[in-house]
């Protein structure tokens, strides 16, 4: 990637090569004797016996790791964070399609690979209209959305000039939102300083998992905290609509921006509109936006306008809220109960002892 120093130098890139070679071969004796095509349908497509003996032999040659093919499953999902980036590294050597082995790291539909979609636009079209269909389900009062790029970001992992990356694809619109929110987020904190504690349910046996039960303590202002944030939320789905309204009319472009993230060589890719995404193929992704390629520059300079204009936004809003609104009046909104499940419970305490 290019960055000053890469993050997984110390990985041996011979070994994990290596080591991909011989589990595909594994897999099937055949593998290397097929064409391109045939390679990749393989790696997509492949079953689960097939997938079980691929990362077996991983396990082995990279981790040097002995087990059974029925132990596979359970011995690598519980691989600590620090040994990931090789065993995803050479697995995607394994999975992943075109000339940079790109791959969705999303769920998909039990009858959809990657390879079904052409462009990035043909996956993100397909998504939203999923996206679309599911919230209608949910609510009959839902009325839609029309399409607009990456709504939705995914997560992709891949190579770049031959080095192992985690990436995700967004919109101009969308990375600016995340901008903005954060930016806001931070902004209202200063406004009304506030904390989390720990609710009498946060815990708690529940079905499915665990209750997630977090409240607000702003010193007492915590009706007027919830108020601005009940405020702030339409503020950025305009904001998001209003930029990818604006974007929908401008020249392709793709901006890019790496982000120092722990260990993990990560770079953010980002599309100026739905055209920008008709453009580029996943099989070629690497080489289709070269030619696309804009100064990340600039949306650093519209970001810090669009902040500029949020801070004026929730100043006003605070100031009318403490002007005018009576904390005594409860507003009836729809409340949720959040429950997470065991396995996440288990990830944040991994993470916890890999740091």
């Amino acid at each position: 990637m290019k960055t000053s120093t890469y993050k997984l130098n110390s990985i041996n890139k011979t070994e994990i090569k290596s080591a991909a070679r011989k589990a595909l071969i594994m897999a099937d004796s055949e593998y290397y004797s097929w064409s391109d095509e045939q390679q990749e349908q393989f790696r997509v497509l492949k079953d689960e016996k097939s997938r079980q003996k691929i990362e077996h032999v991983l396990l082995s040659s990279l981790l040097d790791i002995k087990c059974s093919f029925e132990e596979v499953d359970k011995i690598w999902n519980d691989q600590p964070l620090k040994h990931l980036n090789v065993l995803n590294w050479a697995s995607l050597l394994t999975k992943g399609i075109g000339e940079d082995f790109i791959m969705l790291n999303e769920f998909m539909a039990m009858d959809k690979t990657l390879l079904d979609f052409k462009t990035l636009y043909d996956y993100d079209y397909a998504d939203h209209l999923y996206q679309e269909k599911a919230r209608k389900e949910e609510s009959k009062d839902y009325k839609g959305t029309d399409y607009y790029a990456f709504r939705w970001p995914p997560w992709v992992r891949l190579l770049i000039e031959d080095k192992f990356g985690y990436s995700n694809f967004t919109s101009v619109a969308t990375h600016l939102n995340d901008g903005i929110e954060e930016a806001g987020n931070d902004y209202i904190k200063q406004l009304i300083p506030h904390d989390y504690v720990e609710g009498k349910e946060h815990g708690k046996k529940a079905k499915g998992g665990f209750s997630w039960d977090m409240k607000k303590d702003a010193n007492g202002l915590e009706r007027q905290l919830e108020e601005l944030q009940h405020r702030w939320y339409p503020y950025l789905q305009s904001c998001w609509l209003n930029i990818s309204k604006q974007n929908a009319k401008l020249d392709l472009a793709v901006y890019s921006k790496d982000f120092d993230w722990d260990n993990d060589p990560h770079r953010c890719f980002i599309f100026t509109n739905e055209n920008t995404l008709k453009k580029v193929r996943w099989k070629h992704f690497l080489s289709d936006i070269e030619s696309l390629t804009a100064d990340y520059s600039m949306l650093e300079k519209q970001l810090s306008e669009e902040v500029e204009k949020a801070k004026i936004f929730l100043d006003e809003q605070y100031q009318d809220i403490m002007d005018n609104f009576d904390p005594d009046v409860i507003k009836l909104r729809k409340k949720m109960k959040v429950v997470m499940s065991s396995g996440a419970l288990d990830d944040l305490e991994k993470m916890d002892d890999d740091t």
